[in-house]
């Protein structure tokens, strides 16, 4: 045990939190789409925008769910998936 390598460890709440905050702070993002052409911006720039957009958007996302662990991404999956009708 003295060789300076450390088991991985899961991660803490605290890597967790910041993982659910990021996540959750993605998707305001998508809806900010709906604003872009509404810019006075070139076509171009508004697309790289737009672009620009959906990327941090999913990055932040999976960052955060690679953060916050698979259980806390397989619950807010859940919370998107619709539910079977009885």
């Amino acid at each position: 045990m003295g060789n300076g390598v450390r088991a991985a460890r899961p991660a803490d709440g605290r890597w967790a939190r910041v993982g659910v905050i990021l996540m959750a702070s993605s998707l305001p993002l998508w809806p900010a789409l709906l604003g872009v052409p509404f810019l006075p911006l070139s076509l171009a720039a508004q697309g790289a925008v737009a672009t620009g957009i959906v990327i941090v958007a999913e990055v932040a996302f999976w960052g955060g769910a690679a953060l916050a662990g698979p259980e806390a991404a397989r619950r807010m999956r859940s919370w998107w998936r619709r539910r079977p009708a009885r």
